[in-house]
């Protein structure tokens, strides 16, 4: 909830909301270089339950590995929650579900739960920790990517 004191904050909130997002769109996309620099040079990753690592050399070989995949991953966060704890720090937690390719098909659904610093280069993740309601291998397949129909010109 948006505290009346927190309403200069509000461009802080929606650049923290856009780091998060962005976190999603980037891992999802095998895009390394883009995801590493969402973090401070010191930042902290919880992979899931294979664990952690710390700064931008170590997530950077770690997201190399992860984000190789036979298909697809796609992650969705919502619920976003944030507390600033001083000028320059806060703290968040989102709700986070996530859906992973045909070759090993897998899901999962829980909260992380962030620390975020305001650098020159904006706001960063200190830590992203996550804490799952379920994570696993899916029973069954996907569907099927439909073929869409091609998009009508404009007239």
């Amino acid at each position: 909830m948006i505290r009346p004191s927190d309403g200069d904050r509000l461009a802080d909130r929606e650049a923290l909301r856009e780091l998060r997002a962005a976190y999603s769109h980037y891992w999802d996309d095998a895009r390394v270089e883009e995801f590493v620099q969402l973090f401070t040079e010191d930042g902290l990753l919880q992979l899931a339950n294979v664990g952690y690592t710390r700064g931008h050399s170590e997530l950077r070989e770690a997201a190399r590995q992860g984000m190789r995949r036979d298909d697809f991953i796609v992650h969705f966060t919502s619920d976003e929650l944030t507390e600033f704890t001083g000028e320059d720090t806060a703290r968040g937690e989102s709700r986070l579900a996530v859906h992973i390719g045909r070759a090993n098909p897998g899901q999962g659904a829980g909260t992380y739960l962030d620390e975020y610093r305001r650098t020159p280069d904006g706001w960063r993740f200190v830590s992203r920790r996550q804490r799952f309601f379920y994570m696993g291998p899916r029973d069954g397949e996907w569907p099927p990517t439909p073929e869409l129909p091609e998009s009508p010109r404009d007239q």
